[in-house]
């Protein structure tokens, strides 16, 4: 699905025989095998592994992931995202452009912002409150100081209080909200079982609570990011670089495909699968039985 050449825009080049020969000698030979057979074979368990973690994800959450859409990004992402969804039964993907630097562009994105932390473990009913209100207030002081040099003005500045809490013999705990002051043990405790009754179906209202570590969060105000709207619809032609073989195992082997150049793409452009998009940090991989387009954000939806 990668072309050798154009990994990184074509700042790095990869090694496609040597490759080749690693997965014939490491997996295919000692499975007896041919080559694509086991990188295909390959390709199916990360497939699945992703898939695993997802379903794992969704119904921890209590969350039918089938009617959500699938939102591909990292630099592999995108190449797994439409097995990954088959899989699911999710019945679409949206593919950002730039997905394979969204971290960073999130990382841009987001507020100026400081995590402190301070552990005193103890029994709720047991609480030292004037202990832990100073904990707090010394936190709270030493992110406003830090912020404060950042250029954050005071006005912007937006405090989060939080604890980590836990049923008393449990191996881990759970981040709760703190109420407004005075801290009192009756409002910690409803706070714990509704984010605990949410995270895991059900309470212990018998069994001793926990408190571990006292969080604060410091945060400047939201960057103002607007998306650039993509340009004009062009010709879909003047996007298409050319075709290459690419292995669909709905054709039971190799299949001319379209490659295109994400960055053409326009708003209003669709097609059928197979294809290939291409960009600098990822490759999108459209299957057969796929349709594409293309929104005004450049985020290309693809339908299962």
């Amino acid at each position: 699905y990668l072309d050798p050449a154009f990994f990184l825009g074509g700042r790095m080049r990869l090694d496609k025989e040597s490759a080749a020969r690693a997965i014939e000698e490491k997996v295919a030979k000692p499975l007896a095998m041919d080559v694509v057979q086991a990188a295909w074979g390959i390709h199916e368990i990360v497939n699945e592994n992703m898939a695993n973690a997802a379903r794992v994800h969704c119904v921890e959450r209590g969350k039918d992931p089938r009617v959500y859409p699938l939102f591909a990004f990292g630099g592999a992402g995108p190449v797994h995202a439409v097995r990954v969804a088959e899989i699911l039964r999710v019945p679409s993907v949206i593919c950002p452009l730039g997905a394979g630097v969204q971290s960073a562009l999130g990382l841009l994105c987001a507020p100026l912002a400081f995590d402190l932390v301070r552990s005193h473990f103890g029994s709720l009913d047991e609480a030292d409150w004037d202990a832990v209100n100073a904990l707090l207030r010394e936190m709270a002081e030493e992110g406003e100081r830090m912020l404060l040099a950042a250029g954050v003005a005071r006005k912007d500045i937006h405090r989060e209080r939080s604890c980590e809490m836990r049923y008393a013999g449990q191996g881990h705990e759970v981040r709760v909200p703190l109420p407004e002051e005075p801290l009192k043990a009756e409002d910690l405790l409803a706070n714990f079982e509704a984010v605990y009754q949410q995270l895991y179906g059900r309470i212990s209202p018998d069994v001793p609570v926990e408190t571990l570590n006292w969080r604060m969060t410091v945060r400047g105000p939201r960057p103002n990011v607007r998306m650039k709207p993509v340009g004009e619809l062009q010709p879909l032609g003047a996007a298409l670089k050319g075709h290459r073989p690419a292995y669909f195992p709905e054709a039971k082997g190799y299949v001319s495909t379209p490659v295109y150049d994400r960055y053409e793409l326009c708003a209003g452009h669709s097609f059928v699968g197979p294809a290939i998009l291409e960009e600098r940090e990822c490759t999108v991989v459209v299957g057969p039985r796929a349709t594409v387009s293309v929104d005004g954000y450049a985020n290309v939806v693809i339908e299962l």
